[in-house]
C-alpha cells in the first residue's frame, strides 16, 4: 500500500493489523519492468490479473469489467515520470482519484455545506454565531459517533421542526438548542428545559433532540430510550430517524471498548450481545424504509457491523453488493473507497473462503505470491470449487496461475485457458491471454508467444493493455535474441521508456548508432548518441570513440537527459559532457581534455596521466554510481546481456594501475594514491567503483604518499586513510 492514498481510517488500522500478503512501501515509487511476477510490488502493477499486483488493482480490473467503475487511471505526473514511470508498469495510486485540497475550517460560512441551513435560519430571525461543527473535527472515516453532528443533520432537524405543530417560541427554543449541540460533541443536562417545552410535537421533537446529545456525549442507555419514546411519534422523519439512530446507537455502545486510546481496534473487546441488536436493528431499518433517508448509511453501517463481528462471509457479500449491485444513492461512499476498505477490512486479513467469488478471486491471487506464507496449493484450490460455482471461469483462471506460478507447469496452464482470441478483450480476457502468452514464454516457445502478442496488439481497447502489450513483446524480442525488431521502421513498440531502457542497457554500437540517424524522438535519437559516446569511452574503444565523436555537432544540443539515461529526479547529463575540456582540480592535478585523453590513453593505455584524467572525468562530472552502469534486475526488461562489448572502467582501477606502475612519474603517482585513498572517504566505502581494496592495502597507499610523496600537495593535504 501508499500510505499517502489510504484514508485516516486505514491509517489507524494498518497501524494495528498484520499485514499478511499485503506489502508496504515508502512513498518513493519506483517501476520494476517486468509482465509475470509472482511478488507484491505496489508500485508495479500490470492491467492483468495477477498475482504481483496490489489487491486493489486486481479488483478493479474486476469491477472494471463488472461495469461497476471504470478503470480511469491518472494521467502521468511529472513526479512519476521523474522516478522513471511510464503507463506501465503503475503504482497503485495512479488509479486514486486525485483529492481535492481542503483548507482548514474557519468561522466563516461555506456556501456549499451551510446554505442550505442558513435559508431556514433567515425568516426566523436567527443567525450562527459559529460556523465550526463539532463533526469538522473528527478525520472522514474515522467513525466516530459525532462525525454526523453536522450541517447536514442540523439542517435535516431544523427543516422539521419548522414543519411542526408547536408555537414560534417553542420552535425558537429547539432551533437554537440545536445550533448550540452543533458546536459540541459533549454535552451536560439539558439540552432544553422540559418545562419551556408543552406542545405534543414539541415534546417529541425535544425527546428525540436530548437523545441526540446523549448519543454524542456516549450516555448510549439514555440515548436509546430517548430514540425509542421518539419512534412512537407520528411524525414521519422521527419515526424513521429515531429507527436509524438506536440502531446505530447499539453498535456505538458495542464498539465502546474495542479500540485503544490510539484509536487501534482491539475487536476481541466488542460487545457481541450489543452488536446482534445492531445488526437486527439496521436490518429492521431497512426492511421497514427500503428507499429510506438513511438507507445508504444504514449498509455502511451493517458492513461495519459485520467486520466488528468477524463475520467475513457476510462482509463479503456485502462488499460485493455495494460495489457492484448498488446505485450511487445506495453507497454511503464511492466505489473507490469501499475498494480500499475491503481491502483493509478484509482481503488483508481474511484466511477462511468466502462464497463470493470476486472477493475469494482476489484473496486467491494474494495467497499465490508465496513469500513468507505457504502458497495455495492446487489441493487448497479444489477445496474452494464449490464457493465458484457462480463464476467457473474464475476458478480455472486460479487453477492456470498455480499451475504456472505455483507449480511452474507451463502446459497444464495451457490446458485452462482459451485457446483462441476473442473478438473484443476485457480484462479478464485480456488476463487469459495474457496469461497464455507467460506460459508459451515459459516453454522458451518465443515465436509462439510472440504471435499471440502481435494477434492480441489491435484488440487491446482498454486503459493501460497495449501498453503493457509493447512491455511484453519488447521483453519478448530482447531474451529471443531479436532486438532489432524493437526498433525496426514497422515496429508496434512506441514507449518511449521501453525504448530508452533498450537503447541504454542492451543495444549494442550498431543498433545505437542506427538510432542516431533515423529515430523519430529526438530524445531518442540524443540518448542512443549518448550511450554510444559513453560506452565507447568507457569500455577503452578510444578510436572508436574518436570516430564516433564527429557526429556530435561542434555546439553539442544541451537538452537534459534525465530519465531516458536510467536517472531518476533531477539528476541528468547533456552531450555536452563529451566536449569536456579539462580542468585543473581543487586539489591541483591538471588534465587536458576528453578528446586528448582518449587519444592518449589509445597510444598507451597504461599512460599514468591519461588513467587520473580519465578518472578526473569521471569525478569532476559525476559519473560514479552512473544508472548506465546500474545491473537491472534479473528478468526485468533490459537485464539481457548488453551487445556493447568491453568491461567498464572504474576510476579505482586506474589509480591501482598508475599507483603499480613503477615508472610513473612522481606527480602522476602521488595523485593517484590521494584519489584511490579518498575513494573510500569518509564513510569507509568505495565511491569510484571496482573491485574493493582491504584496509591494510589502503593503510600503505597513505603510508607511502605520506613518506615516499610527502612533499607532493597531495601528500601535504591529505590527513586521514578510511
Amino acid at each position: 500500500m501508499r500510505i499517502g492514498f489510504l484514508s485516516p481510517l486505514a491509517l489507524a488500522l494498518l497501524a494495528g493489523i498484520s499485514q499478511q500478503a499485503q506489502a508496504s512501501s515508502d512513498d518513493s515509487c519506483y517501476p520494476d519492468w517486468r509482465v509475470s511476477r509472482d511478488s507484491l510490488d505496489s508500485c508495479s502493477n500490470l492491467p492483468f490479473l495477477s498475482p504481483g499486483n496490489d489487491s486493489r488493482v486486481n479488483l478493479r480490473l474486476l469491477l472494471a469489467d463488472k461495469k461497476a467503475e471504470p478503470l480511469t487511471p491518472n494521467a502521468l505526473s511529472e513526479d512519476d515520470l521523474s522516478q522513471g514511470f511510464g503507463p506501465v508498469p503503475f503504482p497503485v495510486y495512479r488509479l486514486a482519484p486525485i483529492p481535492a485540497t481542503n483548507d482548514e475550517p474557519d468561522n466563516k460560512p461555506d456556501n456549499s455545506r451551510t446554505a442550505e441551513l442558513d435559508t431556514l435560519l433567515k425568516p426566523l430571525g436567527i443567525h450562527r454565531d459559529e460556523y465550526k461543527t463539532a463533526g469538522e473535527a473528527f478525520l472522514t472515516g474515522e467513525g466516530s459517533r459525532c462525525r454526523s453532528n453536522d450541517d447536514d443533520s442540523a439542517t435535516a432537524f431544523i427543516s422539521q421542526v419548522i414543519k411542526a405543530d408547536m408555537p414560534a417560541a417553542e420552535r425558537e427554543l429547539l432551533i437554537k438548542a440545536r445550533l448550540q449541540l452543533l458546536t459540541a460533541c459533549s454535552w451536560e443536562g439539558q439540552v432544553v428545559d422540559a418545562q419551556q417545552i408543552q406542545s405534543n410535537d414539541g415534546q417529541l421533537f425535544r425527546t428525540y433532540l436530548q437523545a441526540a446529545a446523549d448519543f454524542y456525549s456516549g450516555r448510549f442507555g439514555d440515548a436509546e430510550r430517548g430514540f425509542a419514546a421518539a419512534s412512537a411519534s407520528h411524525v414521519p422523519w422521527l419515526k424513521e430517524t429515531a429507527l436509524y439512530m438506536t440502531a446505530r446507537t447499539s453498535l456505538n455502545q458495542a464498539q465502546a471498548e474495542a479500540f485503544d486510546e490510539y484509536g487501534m481496534p482491539q475487536l476481541e473487546h466488542v460487545d457481541k450481545s450489543v452488536l446482534s441488536d445492531a445488526e437486527e436493528g439496521f436490518l429492521g431499518y431497512l426492511k421497514t424504509y427500503p428507499q429510506g433517508d438513511y438507507l445508504a448509511s444504514a449498509r455502511g453501517l451493517l458492513r461495519r457491523v459485520y467486520w466488528l463481528s468477524g463475520d467475513n462471509t457476510k462482509l463479503a457479500e456485502a462488499y460485493a453488493w455495494s460495489m457492484t449491485e448498488a446505485t450511487d444513492a445506495q453507497r454511503n461512499v464511492s466505489v473507490d473507497e469501499l475498494v480500499e476498505e475491503a481491502d483493509l477490512k478484509l482481503l488483508m486479513v481474511n484466511s477462511e473462503t468466502v462464497s463470493t467469488p470476486m472477493i475469494q478471486f482476489v484473496s486467491d491471487l494474494m495467497v499465490m505470491r508465496g513469500g513468507n506464507q505457504p502458497a495455495l496449493s492446487r489441493t487448497d484450490l479444489e477445496k474452494q470449487k464449490a464457493a465458484f460455482s457462480s463464476a467457473p471461469e474464475l476458478y480455472d483462471y486460479l487453477l492456470a496461475v498455480s499451475a504456472l506460478y505455483t507449480e511452474h507447469q507451463p502446459d497444464a496452464a495451457l490446458k485452462q485457458l482459451p485457446q483462441s482470441v476473442p473478438s473484443s478483450l476485457n480484462y479478464f480476457a485480456f488476463s487469459q491471454q495474457t496469461l497464455r502468452a507467460l506460459a508459451l514464454e515459459a516453454k522458451q516457445d518465443w515465436k509462439g508467444a510472440e504471435a499471440l502478442w502481435l494477434q492480441l496488439l489491435p484488440l487491446a481497447k482498454l486503459p493501460l493493455q497495449r501498453d503493457q502489450l509493447e512491455l511484453a513483446l519488447a521483453m519478448n524480442y530482447e531474451r529471443s535474441g531479436q532486438l532489432a525488431k524493437v526498433f525496426a521502421a514497422d515496429s508496434p513498440i512506441s514507449g518511449k521508456q521501453v525504448r530508452y531502457i533498450l537503447l541504454r542497457n542492451v543495444a549494442g554500437p550498431e543498433l545505437l548508432r542506427q538510432q542516431i540517424a533515423q529515430a523519430s524522438d529526438p530524445l531518442e535519437r540524443q540518448t542512443a548518441q549518448f550511450v554510444l559516446l559513453y560506452k565507447d569511452l568507457l569500455r577503452g574503444q578510444y578510436a572508436t570513440f574518436a570516430d564516433d565523436l564527429k557526429q556530435l555537432p561542434a555546439s553539442a544540443p544541451e537538452d537534459k537527459l534525465g530519465t531516458s539515461l536510467g536517472y531518476v529526479y533531477s539528476a541528468s547529463q547533456t552531450l555536452k559532457l563529451f566536449q569536456w575540456n579539462g580542468d585543473k582540480a581543487e586539489s591541483g592535478y591538471a588534465c587536458p581534455s576528453i578528446t586528448q585523453i582518449a587519444a592518449t590513453l589509445q597510444s598507451d593505455a597504461k599512460h599514468p596521466q591519461g588513467l587520473n584524467c580519465l578518472g578526473e572525468f569521471i569525478l569532476r562530472n559525476g559519473l560514479d554510481g552512473m544508472p548506465l552502469e546500474q545491473a537491472r534486475a534479473a528478468g526485468s526488461l533490459g537485464s539481457s546481456a548488453s551487445d556493447f562489448k568491453g568491461e567498464t572502467f572504474s576510476r579505482l582501477d586506474g589509480y591501482e594501475q598508475v599507483i603499480g606502475n613503477a615508472k610513473a612519474p612522481k606527480n602522476d603517482k602521488a595523485y593517484a594514491l590521494f584519489r584511490a585513498i579518498n575513494c573510500y572517504g569518509p564513510s569507509g566505502y568505495n565511491s569510484c567503483g571496482g573491485v574493493d581494496v582491504e584496509p591494510a592495502v589502503r593503510k600503505a597507499w597513505f603510508r607511502q604518499l605520506k613518506t615516499s610523496y610527502a612533499d607532493t600537495q597531495w601528500g601535504k593535504s591529505l590527513q586521514y586513510y578510511w
